[in-house]
């Protein structure tokens, strides 16, 4: 029996990798500073449409891209590489 993922969970370096981490870092941040897709994409110098590949993980973030992103944002870029932690659920 395969194991039910839960799409909400953050991804792992383990089961996803380090470009899923990033992706997933970078759509953080970028919420939680207001930023749109349009936005990203000034800041680290690309299309919008390579920000949504980049997003949705078809494309992953070169570390040129992650370093503008991340001095943009007042972050070290290595912040954009930890997996971040895992929601804490209340028992039902």
């Amino acid at each position: 029996m395969t194991p039910i993922h839960d799409p909400f969970d953050p991804p792992s370096l383990v089961a996803d990798g380090l470009a899923a981490v990033v992706a997933a870092n970078v759509r953080f941040e970028a919420a939680r500073h207001g930023l749109r897709q349009q936005d990203v994409a000034e800041i680290v110098r690309i299309s919008r449409s390579a920000v949504s590949l980049r997003f949705t993980g078809k494309a992953a973030w070169s570390l040129d891209e992650i370093g503008r992103f991340a001095q943009a944002l007042g972050i070290r870029p290595g912040e954009l590489t930890v997996p971040p932690p895992r929601p804490v659920r209340p028992g039902w």
